[in-house]
């Protein structure tokens, strides 16, 4: 039985998920910064007899689910994401492998989420959180990647990194080059962050830059500030130069996960 929960419904799903949160992260943000009573956020509890056996929430069309036991009623659960539209589903691996048949037409993308673990000391004393007048520049770096920041454009990712800086729920870490006209050579963000956690992401080095390093030691400066604050760091990483990278600066993996879209 899958139902739809309110405000108050909170603190049970916390507690479901308790420390576990590095396999359902954005679940996790999502309740903590967002109201169930408006239409930004929804989300739902899967029960089976009397205990809760998975939780699902959508945020602009983008549906994530958890069950800690892997015990939901694949299913069930299937049949809700078709009566709700659902055309992009995010989860563990083995949590989606449980899913995927109900969708044969969809795609699947597999990727980490690693946890940092004993931070190297290689990082970029240089390296500093940018403040929002330097954004512009550091967009426009970004929404030239292929495969970070151009399918989103600038304008979005500018207003995507404008709020999430002005609502301290985000910061842009950035390398310059005080030999090339101190343009910036490399990019290291946090896409969420929360008291106890942060999720990194955005992490680019302009194209001439590449290969030399300097993301590793950018993202391992903006790692060292995150853990002096006492946070938690989590990262996604989907392709093997971005899963070296961040084991190399210290990151454990905490599962597999996997993302099905149509």
């Amino acid at each position: 039985m899958i139902i739809s929960c309110k405000e108050s419904d909170k603190d049970k799903i916390y507690e479901y998920i308790g420390r576990d949160y590095g396999k359902c992260l954005y679940i996790f943000i999502d309740l903590k910064k967002y109201p169930l009573d408006g239409d930004v956020f929804k989300a739902w509890i899967q029960y089976r007899d009397d205990d809760i056996c998975a939780v699902i929430t959508e945020y602009y069309g983008g549906f994530q689910i958890y069950s800690k036991d892997l015990d939901l009623d694949a299913r069930e659960a299937a049949e809700f994401f078709k009566e709700n539209g659902a055309d992009k589903i995010f989860g563990a691996e083995e949590l989606i492998d449980k899913l995927k048949a109900y969708f044969p037409d969809f795609e699947q993308e597999l990727g980490i989420v690693g946890q940092l673990g004993t931070l190297t000391d290689e990082y970029y004393e240089d390296a500093y959180s940018a403040p929002l007048e330097e954004l512009p520049e550091i967009v426009s770096i970004v929404a030239e990647d292929e495969g970070i920041g151009k399918p989103y454009g600038y304008d979005s990712l500018f207003t995507q990194f404008s709020e999430r800086k002005q609502n301290d729920f985000g910061r842009n870490y950035i390398l310059r080059d005080p030999e090339n006209d101190n343009r910036i050579i490399c990019h290291a963000g946090t896409y969420a962050e929360l008291p106890e956690l942060a999720v990194i992401g955005g992490v680019i080095s302009a194209p001439e830059y590449r290969g030399k390093g300097y993301s590793k030691g950018t993202l391992a400066a903006l790692c060292k500030e995150l853990r002096d604050e006492g946070k938690d760091v989590f990262s996604f990483f989907y392709i093997p130069s971005a899963t070296r990278m961040h084991y190399g600066v210290g990151f454990e993996k905490v599962c597999n996960w996997a993302k099905i879209m149509k």
